[in-house]
């Protein structure tokens, strides 16, 4: 079994792979496997791949084009190690990171510190800015929902998680979409699981233009956000965001057509105050139906292009 997996959703970026591999090389003496999942490129991405040297395992799958859901759940599915991360085609480690990461981690029982599951790190933008700040602390256990969501503190930071939680959570699929946000895992494994947060930069970021990233997840992918919204209705979410969220999962279950929007809702008590909200802000807003989020956080608008 090897120390890490890093698995690499990627979709005609061949030309970006040359930079995760070299940061990989820079990570010492490290036992690491790179899980590569070609999610139906057109370009030389398998040509890329096999020029490269295998000083380290390098596991190649190609799939047809079917999002970056499916491809990561294929990775972590065939992942060999005792920690993996989802490493983007625009992400590359910092020097001797996985290092750094492997102090953490407790061998015998399989988890970090604290029986942790995950070990959350900073990111930082290719010009040294740290994305978001740092945090409060430089050492402290609490979990995606609590810390990130409850005080606001959204952000893209780097996340090691044990793989066989990691392998217990995969992304809900659905037919006709191809996507769907990236907090659903992180929140579900958060209800159960503890993560530690530490104020050490472990990865580099460059946003790259039609990026997942740049992309209006909600929007193009409605079925997944009703799910997303309809989940962050319970405690532990604050009872403002319960209420926000349930209007927001009202929002998108009408979108979708939905007849059984209330026998489906995760949280019938907050239900009737999610209408409220959901009816007042669609005449604030003058029936314009995009401007409903305007009470979503300020940064959740931005990842998600939502004006």
């Amino acid at each position: 079994m090897h120390q890490f997996s890093i698995i690499t959703p990627t979709y005609n970026r061949a030309k970006y792979l040359p930079r995760i591999y070299n940061s990989l090389l820079q990570q010492g003496n490290i036992d690491l496997e790179w899980i590569i999942v070609d999610d139906g490129s057109s370009d030389n991405t398998k040509e890329v791949i096999n020029n490269f040297n295998k000083i380290f395992e390098i596991k190649y799958i190609f799939q047809i084009n079917s999002g970056k859901p499916t491809a990561v759940n294929a990775g972590i599915q065939i992942a060999d190690s005792y920690i993996s991360i989802y490493l983007d085609s625009d992400d590359i480690f910092c020097p001797d990171v996985l290092k750094t990461v492997w102090t953490y981690f407790d061998k015998k029982n399989c988890r970090f510190e604290h029986n942790c599951v995950c070990l959350s790190g900073l990111s930082q933008y290719n010009n040294g800015e740290i994305v978001d700040g740092k945090f409060p602390y430089d050492y402290f256990v609490s979990d995606e929902i609590r810390y990130i969501w409850n005080k606001s503190n959204c952000g893209d930071r780097c996340d090691f998680f044990v793989t066989e939680i990691l392998r217990q959570y995969p992304y809900p699929i659905f037919k006709n979409e191809k996507n769907i946000a990236p907090s659903i895992i992180y929140a579900r494994i958060a209800l159960v699981y503890k993560t530690i947060y530490v104020n050490k930069i472990f990865q580099e970021k460059e946003y790259l233009h039609g990026g997942l990233s740049t992309q209006n997840y909600y929007i193009k992918y409605p079925l997944g956000a009703e799910l997303v919204f309809n989940e962050r209705t319970i405690f532990p979410f604050n009872l403002i965001l319960q209420i926000k969220h349930s209007a927001l999962y009202i929002f998108f279950a009408k979108i979708n057509h939905k007849n059984n929007i209330f026998s489906n809702a995760k949280n019938k008590l907050i239900f009737p105050l999610g209408l409220c909200t959901y009816y007042i802000y669609l005449c604030k807003k003058n029936l314009e139906k995009y401007n409903f989020f305007s009470f979503l956080r300020k940064k959740e608008r931005k990842i998600f292009s939502l004006k």
